[in-house]
C-alpha cells in the first residue's frame, strides 16, 4: 500500500459492490452512514462512562459492519479493536480509541462530501 492509498479514508470499491455500482444507492449508504455513526458514537462513549462492556462491544461491532459496507477500512479496524477489547473486557484504551474513530469520521465525512457533493 502506498502512501496515497493509507491517506483515504474510504475504498471505493467496498461501497460499489455494496451499492451494486448504483450511483444514488451509493449516495444513500453514504447518507446513511455519516448521519447513524454518530448515534454509534454516543452509544460508545455511553458504554464508557457506566463501563458497560457489552454495551460498548454492540456499538463497536455495529459500526464496524458499517464502516465495512462503504469501505471505510482505516476507521473499521478501530472499532475492530475497540470490539475485541470490549469482548475481553478491557476498557483501558477505549477512550483512545473513540477518539481515533471520532478523527476517522471526521476524514471520512469530508472526504464523502468533497467526492459525492452530499
Amino acid at each position: 500500500m502506498n502512501h496515497d492509498e493509507a491517506s483515504i479514508p474510504l475504498d471505493r470499491t467496498d461501497l460499489e459492490q455494496a451499492s451494486l455500482g448504483d450511483a444514488s444507492f451509493e449516495k444513500e449508504l453514504l447518507v446513511e452512514f455519516l448521519d447513524g455513526s454518530g448515534n454509534l458514537i454516543a452509544s460508545l462513549n455511553q458504554a464508557l462512562a457506566t463501563s458497560d462492556v457489552q454495551q460498548m462491544r454492540r456499538a463497536a461491532h455495529s459500526l464496524k459492519g458499517c464502516c465495512w459496507t462503504i469501505g471505510a477500512r482505516p476507521m473499521g479496524r478501530v472499532c475492530e479493536k475497540l470490539e475485541i477489547d470490549a469482548r475481553d473486557g478491557r476498557l483501558e484504551e477505549a477512550e483512545l480509541l473513540i477518539d481515533r474513530i471520532r478523527e476517522h469520521l471526521s476524514q471520512v465525512e469530508v472526504y464523502v462530501r468533497r467526492h459525492w457533493a452530499l
